[in-house]
């Protein structure tokens, strides 16, 4: 008896302590300035196959880049997920207490999580959802997954009517088969089918959030936050162009109707245009929107043209000198708008010189002396610092070569170069015409040349496999935006196609291989089967 009883006094001590262990474990993970996702099998949403639609898909990444967030440094991150593998960890250092993470959704859509800095959290997936839990406190499924419980229980249909009524081509694909007549009656009514189921969404969202604060399961802050979100949706809309010209819209006079109820409904509700609120999404989204239109409006366009098109883009620098000069703008809010412009000039770098790319960069640079911002563009778009006079290729192999050296030593064959990039839909749409064509003609005639401008390796290898190219050479241009050879190949737009022969430019803007008649008869002028 003596024995049993220092043994329950044992395990007493013991578990007691495991017990303050665990505490002590959980109140430091709490106290880390960072949030760990652990993700169960991973699988791809920002590329979704829309089930018995014959392959239809959408999409805004093939890259696999599923997470996003806003890092302290005001930058917009996205980080890539190992699709396919047992688990991924992925750690997101942050100082805020909280702190929004969206996944990729169904290819356009985005679920927002709001999690709290020290927080681990696992992701298991029912199909495609997400679904998260979080492990170190106490949270229910519904304030966790809130994004997944407004698609799958207070939405009329698979997105919310708000998305919907932003991008009313997501429901495109239903009336994909439909007569002319009965496709276009269906593509018209989207989106005021939405715009009339979006009275009672808010509600039911409203009254869901209220039931989880009475129920003390959802803190102030998140209550706030979710309410914001929706806010700053319908005040984005509003921003549009047609509705600063005063056009007379029934969905203009829903929206700004909603957006008054809320604030009615929520007096308190924290909306005021503060530099804290760029930490959401919502907001972060609405104030870019608006202020680009804004300020493009201001300046005249950029016009580019090429030997058989053309067309007009933003004049980014101009933009750029625009916001220097505003005083309604707090400082915050400027190198926010600053840092927009930057990056649009090397994001469409095909249309402005190398040197004025370096000059806006310098200018953000030493008005702002922000080596995060500065650093993440740098990464982003590989911006060099030299300018070459040929284009750097690398393949598959890592191996190097340059379009002369590829060109001098194929100089018996016709070289048919595509130009093309991972995300760019155009090229994509290209490519089972570029197999079917290459399968006409033999190898030792015609060589098929694919060069990448993607700026990293990642993209293009996925893009590689997952639309089986498995003929012709392929290579990635490694200094598309540092070579006056771009400028002088005169390619501001992709996808772009030219024909070398004999060692020689024959063909600057050759046919696309979906114009096959026409290819086919420029391949046969010089090999001579004319």
């Amino acid at each position: 008896m003596k024995h049993t009883s220092f043994l329950f006094l044992c395990l007493f001590i013991l578990f007691s302590c495991s017990d303050k262990a665990s505490e002590t474990i959980i109140k430091k993970k709490e106290k880390a300035d960072q949030i760990t996702l652990i993700f169960n099998k991973p699988v791809r949403n920002g590329y979704y196959e829309i089930p018995g639609s014959n392959g239809s898909h959408q999409y805004r990444t093939e890259n696999g880049d599923e997470i996003q967030f806003i890092d302290d440094n005001l930058i917009d991150q996205r980080l890539p997920l190992n699709i396919g593998s047992e688990k991924d960890t992925v750690i997101i250092k942050t100082g805020r207490d909280l702190i929004e993470v969206r996944l990729m959704y169904k290819g356009v859509d985005n679920l927002k999580y709001l999690f709290q800095s020290g927080d681990t959290i696992e992701f298991n997936y029912n199909g495609i959802k997400p679904i998260a839990r979080v492990l170190n406190r106490t949270e229910t499924y519904e304030v966790t997954n809130f994004s997944l419980i407004q698609r799958d229980s207070l939405a009329f249909d698979e997105y919310t009517a708000m998305d919907i009524m932003k991008l009313p081509v997501l429901l495109n694909y239903r009336a994909k088969n439909l007569p002319r007549d009965e496709y276009l009656e269906f593509v018209n009514g989207i989106e005021p089918n939405a715009r009339k189921n979006l009275p009672e969404e808010l509600e039911r969202t409203y009254s869901k959030l209220e039931s989880l604060q009475e129920r003390n399961q959802i803190n102030k802050q998140q209550f706030n936050y979710r309410l914001t979100n929706i806010y700053f949706q319908l005040t984005e809309l509003l921003a549009s162009p047609l509705n600063k010209k005063g056009v007379e819209s029934d969905k203009f006079s829903t929206l700004s109707g909603l957006r008054k109820e809320l604030l009615n409904r929520y007096p308190n509700l924290p909306v005021d245009r503060s530099d804290s609120l760029f930490f959401n999404s919502s907001f972060s989204k609405y104030f870019d929107y608006s202020s680009s239109i804004e300020f493009s409006s201001k300046v005249d366009q950029y016009k580019y043209k090429t030997e058989t098109a053309g067309g007009r883009i933003t004049n980014y620098p101009r933009a750029y000198d625009s916001v220097q000069v505003a005083s309604h703008l707090s400082q915050i809010e400027k190198k926010k708008l600053h840092y927009y412009y930057v990056e649009y000039i090397f994001k469409d770098a095909g249309y402005f010189p190398i040197e004025i790319r370096w000059e806006y960069l310098n200018k953000f640079k030493n008005q702002y002396q922000d080596t995060a911002m500065v650093n993440h563009l740098i990464n982003k778009y590989n911006i060099k610092f030299s300018i070459g006079d040929d284009l750097e290729l690398i393949n598959l192999k890592k191996e190097s070569t340059s379009l002369e050296a590829l060109v001098a030593s194929n100089q018996d064959k016709v070289i048919y170069v595509d130009f093309w990039a991972s995300w760019c839909a155009p090229c994509i749409k290209e490519m089972p015409y570029s197999k079917k064509i290459q399968t006409e003609f033999d190898s030792d005639q015609l060589i098929y040349v694919y060069l990448s401008a993607d700026r990293k390796d990642l993209p293009w290898e996925n893009a590689i496999k997952r639309h089986e190219l498995n003929t012709g050479l392929h290579f990635r241009i490694e200094n598309a935006g540092y070579t006056t050879k771009m400028e002088e190949l005169n390619i501001p737009a992709l996808p772009h196609y030219m024909i070398y022969h004999n060692g020689r430019l024959v063909n600057k803007d050759a046919p696309r291989p979906s114009e096959r008649e026409k290819l086919i008869a420029e391949f046969n002028r010089y090999l001579g089967k004319q």
